[in-house]
């Protein structure tokens, strides 16, 4: 992004004028009732790059639930918390053709952090003497990467959710049933509702994901605020699994390392430039957002964004 302000913005709403053909496209999440109710034609980005600038289109300052993208944060802090062999001891590194949310992927250990089962896993590892505590932990961490405290609790959601969670609970079981981890299952799982059910806004979302394309230092300030092998896995974790069962093909056609969240968010990370986040709620059938996987594919192809080129 070597041009003018003026010149990049004119180029993004370029950008965003070809994804409106995407409009309309895909259903809004159903398995949760509160996702339901949101405006299914919504839709913001914002991208920040990594020298602090801010581009802002759409609703910019709507809150929405991240739900998946929250996976991002527990490998973040089980990785914080615990050695890296004691993560991946308990949570596999591959990506998985099965759902999000499926048990079949989970034989010894999980197939990796991004999916339910790996995220219920990262969860249980997170340090504090309550859930309370660990939740404030986590949302002390996004709101230092962020620097401002934009990412809230969406009660609304959280009991909407953890209500309707019997897939879930069955996973949570079956980790702890399966030696994983050995707290109370129910606990577990509800400090991973309430990590789904963090609210933020795009531009929150992307300082967020600056900093961690920033290698981890502060895009303002640049004190270290992430220790680097941990946005390196993290990065690594995002490209290769990131976007549920169609990562591979995400990454082939996209080449940005991302995380979606069936709330319809996608966090994008560009190192070395920019953190990316859209928001569009209608989803495909794999819980990807239409709107935001194509709009990342044109940017990255019109702003020269794709890691691989």
């Amino acid at each position: 992004m070597f041009m003018k302000r003026e010149d990049i913005e004119v180029k993004i709403e370029e950008c965003i004028d070809k994804a409106k053909r995407y409009k309309g496209v895909g259903e809004v999440a159903s398995y949760i009732p509160e996702l339901k109710n949101v405006d299914e034609d919504s839709f913001a980005l914002s991208i920040v790059t990594t020298s602090g600038d801010v581009y802002n289109f759409g609703e910019s300052e709507k809150i929405f639930s991240v739900q998946s993208i929250s996976k991002v944060f527990t490998l973040m802090m089980a990785l914080k918390d615990n050695t890296i062999e004691e993560v991946f001891s308990k949570v596999g590194t591959e990506p998985t053709r099965y759902e999000f949310n499926s048990l079949i992927p989970i034989d010894q250990r999980a197939a990796n952090p991004f999916i339910n089962a790996g995220a219920i896993t990262t969860t249980s590892m997170i340090y504090g003497e309550n859930k309370e505590e660990k939740f404030n932990r986590v949302m002390e961490l996004i709101r230092q990467m962020s620097q401002n405290s934009e990412f809230t609790f969406m009660k609304d959601i959280y009991e909407s959710e953890i209500s309707t969670t019997d897939r879930n609970r069955a996973i949570a079981y079956y980790l702890k049933s399966k030696n994983i981890f050995d707290q109370n299952a129910d606990e577990v799982l509800d400090l991973y509702v309430r990590i789904c059910s963090i609210g933020a806004n795009v531009e929150s979302l992307a300082k967020f994901g600056a900093i961690l394309a920033n290698e981890g230092f502060d895009i303002y300030s640049s004190n270290l605020i992430v220790p680097q092998n941990i946005v390196q896995m993290t990065i690594a974790q995002m490209a290769s699994c990131g976007m549920y069962e169609t990562s591979g093909e995400y990454l082939m056609k996209v080449g940005i390392p991302s995380k979606s969240g069936v709330g319809g968010g996608i966090l994008g990370i560009v190192p070395n430039k920019c953190g990316i986040c859209v928001y569009s709620p209608r989803l495909d059938k794999s819980g990807n957002s239409v709107v935001g996987k194509n709009l990342l594919k044109i940017l990255s192809a019109d702003l020269g964004l794709n890691i691989f080129l």
